[in-house]
């Protein structure tokens, strides 16, 4: 009985072979998950980083929301203490009285290098960090009492033994941010955002720290920041000395830049390049304009621009040091321009060398799109291109010189059009104090001639223009003489005239022209001489004309017979010499004839004044005499349909 008993307790569990071994595994597993617990508790972990978190500076104040530690990131597994909300701020002005607003911040731990004796946190993890500059950076004095860190007590408590936090200060090898958002609240307009920030301690002795990001500094909001990639790379050495260089590059749309710096903290010395390839002239712009560093006037669509520059010297010196800028091109719809290098002295006050610039084709509507400027008037077509090459001297003074092609002037008649194009026109164009002058000296109508010398003089902004003519023969091209004479042609004119503009409005008018012939709707006029004069807002012009011929089917025939005597035509055509008299115009739709004369025959004679209102309503008078014959008639009704009334026949 005892035997069977015996066996039976074999198969008793607390008998089983290891079970002690499994209790005590098991007591000392709650022992252990439970100090682990107490000790990382949220209150006490709290608490021990709000210990820590006054130590950080007596002028920082930390505050944060919670803490806890986390066993994953993710599905994968990782030990690390979270702390949610953190809030840092300081009043201090030096550092522009910044606070930084920390969503979610992580500090994963490693229990190896804990075991091996090193620092438990070796990176710092943030996902997204609002740095807001409250106030303007100001410029301590360093020598000030207040600003010695060794004039400053020393803590009273230490967040660990100075031998222990000398053994554990360069430990933490990385900050990583997944968005880092700077703001200065006086300033927001600056406000940049950096993606994938991250600091790296690439080594201890001698110190190497590197700092990487991405940013959309200069993006456009229009279409999109893939179009506008930008890449921060910063890297701190201290040997051979101590220094920092920055390479900040990416794609501007189309475009590439590159801004390459460097600094030596020693003799506090500063170089930079940039390199810009087909960078839209649009968006630079709009950067500037942004700043107000540029007028919001400009506008640079279908512009592209590329150029390099560089500058050395000290860093306190910036705003008066020599920059070089070297290859500048602009290029697109508007045309090619090129500055082989541009020396600048001085940026503020602002100082250069002579530049010169090759200009080609340069399209002159594109120009005025970019000055946001339009055409003004309606007598001119496609205002055609420029080539040739210009010199800046200074804002005051400045001088161009090339060929000007294409130029269109419209003329119509009875609503038809024709163009007469300027195939080249060469001059220069100077700027002197505040002063423009232009200088034709050669041009090439399309089937035209053009024989003489054009200038204009006009103060900067155009208020007051001053031109003067010279032209020994001038002639229009063939279609556009028929198309202002119905048919007919003009001769070979000559010109020369004064004309001055004050405000939009003419000031003055004198000058001279001659014209050797011209037929008019069947009427042909032989060597015809006229003056021309400006007087109380009216153009007068006083011509002469050697002989007129009206012929029996023109228009003017229709007009003439019935205020004329038919002795005077001779198979249907009428022979005048000698015409006379003067003509007024006070606008395109005010016009007036005074004193005008002309023989019709050895003994006739022909003479009238009248005038025609912005109504086109026409009033004056026609009077014939010959011999012992006088006639007189009024004159009324409309310009297109005139009519004679008979004031009394004599005989």
């Amino acid at each position: 009985m005892d035997s069977r008993r015996r066996l039976s307790d074999r198969h008793l569990i607390a008998e089983q072979p290891g079970m002690t071994i499994l209790l005590t595994g098991l007591i000392l597993a709650f022992l252990l998950g439970y100090t682990t617990k107490s000790l990382l508790s949220p209150s006490r972990l709290a608490a021990r980083i709000e210990k820590a978190a006054s130590h950080i500076h007596k002028d920082v104040k930390v505050s944060f929301g919670s803490a806890y530690v986390s066993l994953s990131n993710g599905i994968l597994p990782r030990f690390a203490v979270i702390i949610t909300n953190v809030r840092m701020e300081s009043a201090q002005t030096c550092w522009a009285s910044p606070v930084m607003e920390i969503d979610e911040l992580r500090l994963p731990l490693s229990f190896l290098n804990l075991i091996q004796g090193k620092a438990p946190v070796r990176v710092v993890e943030a996902n997204s960090v609002n740095l807001i500059l409250r106030e303007d950076f100001k410029n301590c004095d360093p020598t000030d009492p207040e600003q010695i860190p060794a004039s400053r007590p020393r803590p009273a408590v230490m967040l660990s033994p100075s031998e222990q936090s000398q053994k554990y200060r360069n430990d933490v090898r990385g900050v990583s941010v997944g968005t880092l958002k700077i703001t200065s609240a006086k300033h927001p307009q600056y406000s940049t955002e950096l993606m994938n920030f991250a600091v790296k301690v690439k080594s201890f002795e001698p110190k190497v720290i590197e700092v990487t990001a991405k940013t959309h500094l200069m993006k456009d909001s229009q279409v999109g920041d893939y179009l506008s990639h930008a890449n921060l790379y910063l890297q701190y050495k201290e040997s051979p000395e101590a220094a920092v260089q920055a390479h900040f590059f990416g794609n501007w749309r189309e475009g590439h830049y590159s801004v390459i710096a460097n600094y030596t903290l020693g003799d506090q010395l500063l170089a930079v390049e940039t390199d810009l390839k087909h960078i839209p002239l649009s968006q630079i712009l709009a950067i500037l304009q942004k700043y107000q560093l540029a007028s919001r006037d400009l506008n640079g669509r279908q512009v592209w621009m590329s150029s390099k520059a560089r500058m050395v010297g000290p860093v306190d010196e910036i705003r008066t040091l020599p920059l070089e800028i070297r290859d500048l091109r602009m290029e697109g719809d508007l045309g090619e321009m090129h500055v082989e290098k541009i020396n600048i002295s001085s940026i503020e006050p602002l100082k250069y060398e002579p530049i010169q610039i090759d200009v080609k084709k340069l399209d002159i509507e594109k120009l005025l799109v970019l000055l946001n400027r339009s055409k003004q008037t309606s007598i001119l077509g496609h205002l055609g291109s420029f080539t040739g090459r210009a010199e800046v001297v200074s804002d005051q003074k400045m001088r161009m010189s090339g060929e000007h092609a294409g130029l269109e002037f419209v003329f119509s008649n009875k609503g038809q059009r024709e163009l007469q194009v300027i195939e080249s026109m060469v001059g220069d164009i100077a700027l002197d104090q505040d002063q423009w002058s232009f200088q034709i000296k050669r041009v090439e109508p399309r089937g035209g001639v053009f024989v003489g010398d054009l200038s204009l003089r006009a103060d900067r902004d155009f208020k007051t223009v001053a031109v003067k003519t010279h032209i020994d023969e001038l002639q229009l091209a063939l279609p556009v003489q028929k198309l202002m004479t119905n048919g007919g042609e003009i001769g070979l004119m000559s010109l020369d005239g004064d004309l001055r503009f004050g405000e939009g409005k003419v000031q003055s008018l004198k000058g001279l022209l001659r014209l050797n012939s011209m037929d008019v709707e069947g009427v042909a006029l032989g060597k015809t001489r006229a003056s021309f004069d400006w007087s109380k807002g009216e153009v007068l012009l006083n011509a002469q004309v050697q002989s007129m011929k009206v012929s029996p089917n023109s228009p003017t025939a229709e007009v003439l017979r019935p205020v004329t005597l038919n002795s005077w035509w001779h198979e249907g055509v009428l022979n005048l010499t000698g015409l006379t008299g003067q003509l007024g115009a006070k606008s395109s739709k005010e016009f007036s004839w005074k004193g005008f004369q002309a023989q019709a025959s050895r003994t006739g004679k022909l003479s009238t004044e009248g005038s025609w209102d912005e109504g086109a309503r026409l009033k004056g008078h026609v009077q014939v005499k010959d011999g012992r014959i006088q006639r007189r008639w009024q004159i009324q009704g409309t310009r297109e349909l005139p009519q004679f009334v008979e004031e009394k026949a004599r005989r």
